[in-house]
């Protein structure tokens, strides 16, 4: 386990760096991921993040598992041995379109994989095919559950242990 640089620009792309990499257009054989798909990394975590409403007035959500057990969310890599942990050298995490009441609070949402298909995800001996296949098979929405958090959790200054804390709106 290490720490990677979230975040993903090619020396060749004229844009920002990438932080979500889509699933529709990974399986568009896109190049600047096709050439990734041999890195393949898990971002674990107890949950995310995702805000609703106008700018101004966001009122941030915290999506987790309904049985609190940890999430292991598909990324893509460019990560080298020896190289330097910048953007060049960083990763993205795999997003898909949300489905169910999943869709009221974000459109999209980190592929999270099961325990078993995050194993074969990471091992070297999983072909490319075979891990396009597996993001097919993430966990639904209805593994998911989440409430509104405190609004002082969207100022990065605020570290306080509560941010993923229900609070009523």
């Amino acid at each position: 386990m290490d720490r990677l640089f979230w975040g993903y620009k090619p020396e060749w792309y004229k844009r920002a760096p990438v932080i979500n990499a889509r699933l529709d257009t990974i399986l568009k054989k896109s190049p600047m991921w096709r050439a990734l798909l041999g890195k393949r990394v898990l971002v674990p975590a107890d949950g995310w993040f995702e805000w609703t409403g106008e700018v101004g007035d966001k009122q941030p959500w915290f999506i987790h598992s309904k049985d609190d057990a940890p999430l292991f969310m598909a990324a893509i890599t460019a990560w080298q041995p020896g190289k330097d942990d910048d953007v060049e050298h960083g990763f993205a995490i795999v997003t898909d379109a949300s489905a169910g009441g999943m869709v009221d609070i974000h459109d999209r949402r980190p592929v999270v994989l099961t325990d078993e298909a995050a194993r074969e995800w990471t091992s070297p001996s999983t072909s490319v095919e075979a891990a396009l296949e597996l993001l097919s098979t993430a966990r639904p929405e209805t593994a998911f559950k989440w409430h509104p958090v405190t609004r002082q959790m969207s100022n990065v200054k605020y570290q306080a242990p509560n941010t993923d804390h229900p609070t009523s709106l």
